[in-house]
């Protein structure tokens, strides 16, 4: 493939809507302490191509956000794609926007972006990126000169920033660090310096064109809406103890520049009032923060399947009389249907058991 097919390749590839969500919910899964080479943060980044015929032929726009601050672009870009007559090489020239800060910008469209003249970008050479094909392995990797990224940081001083990227057919793989010069230590990082692994986005992702957050939640969050079940009971060694119907919703909205999520349960005995509760929380890093009354824990989704089939919950109890409950929710592929199994444990033994079967009345 000659320099001008690599670069169509790669400009083909760069562009779509992408997500680390896999890569999260496989750290998550894992378990253990926090490290700071395991990312645990979702992640979301759209790539489109501007016309802007100004700023090159083939011009690129970028904006990543993290689950954390999904307000802001936490890094923003424009591209320039050319091939560099002296390497014979794809080479990436990376528009910096002038004024404001470097990281964490405000989100900008695509359309007035596009509009922008060459005044509106700083240039730095040293930090365009050179593509080298890896036909082995369907990829291009692509790399800042070793050492050639260099600026002056206001407290830190004399700064090189190392990055490196690795582009396949469906993924997008990158690392990024800044040293201190005066003594070669690490200002800043991503992650450990490991690598965050992006796979392209489609329409089972559920993400949509513009690359909205919201698309890419958790597994219990598509599950919001109104849902009929009936609750059994059974003790430790499976003895039916009681059978009642619930009525469950479970709403997600945006406050505050954050996603929160609130579930109603009403329940209880035919023959008895109903029981009300109700749980609060926030979504960020892959997975629901919850807490009620009662409990407090997180849900994530499945691992290993994509898109999530269902949910796994670790609910801790507040009161040390009451026990602990893990549970997994199994969804139908029309999404209608659930169909949920809870174990209750108290100091390390099973004291009993929940199953719940739902349908979805309204919602989602």
């Amino acid at each position: 493939m000659d320099s001008a097919a690599q670069l169509e390749t790669i400009a083909a590839r760069w562009q779509g809507s992408f997500h680390n969500r896999r890569q999260v919910a496989a750290t998550l899964a894992r378990g253990g302490p926090v490290a700071p080479e395991l990312t645990r943060e979702l992640r979301t980044m759209e790539v489109e191509r501007l016309q802007a015929p100004h700023l090159g032929e083939v011009v690129l726009y970028f904006q990543e956000f993290r689950a954390s601050a999904p307000q802001l672009a936490h890094r923003q870009r424009v591209v320039v794609l050319g091939v560099d007559p002296l390497r014979g090489a794809v080479r990436a020239e990376q528009l910096f926007f002038r004024g404001g800060p470097t990281y964490d910008r405000p989100a900008l469209d695509a359309a007035w972006v596009q509009t922008l003249g060459p005044e509106a970008f700083d240039r730095h050479p040293g930090c365009d990126l050179f593509f080298v094909a890896e036909p082995a392995l369907d990829r291009f990797r692509a790399r800042m000169d070793p050492g050639a990224c260099r600026y002056r940081h206001p407290q830190d001083g004399e700064v090189c920033a190392d990055f490196e990227m690795l582009l396949h057919p469906d993924q997008l793989w990158y690392r990024d660090r800044s040293l201190r010069l005066a003594d070669g230590s690490v200002r800043g990082e991503v992650d450990g310096f490991s690598w965050l692994l992006f796979d392209r986005a489609d329409r089972s992702d559920g993400i949509g064109p513009d690359g909205a957050l919201d698309a890419d939640l958790p597994a219990l969050v598509r599950q919001q809406g109104v849902w009929r079940g009936r609750f059994r009971r059974y003790d430790a060694e499976g003895g039916l103890l009681e059978t009642f119907p619930s009525t469950i919703t479970i709403r997600v909205f945006q406050e505050g520049g954050r996603w929160r999520y609130h579930q109603s349960s009403l329940h209880g005995p035919e023959d008895a009032p109903l029981r009300r509760l109700e749980a609060q929380g926030e979504i960020h890093s892959g997975r629901v923060w919850f807490t009620s009354e009662r409990y407090q824990g997180w849900a994530m989704d499945l691992p290993g399947e994509d898109p999530a089939a269902g949910s796994l919950l670790v609910m801790r109890a507040r009161d040390p009389a009451d026990p602990d409950v893990h549970e997994i929710i199994s969804c139908s592929a029309d999404g209608r249907r659930r169909w949920r199994v809870s174990q209750l444990l108290k100091d390390g033994q099973l004291v009993g058991r929940t199953t719940i079967d739902e349908e979805k009345l309204s919602g989602g």
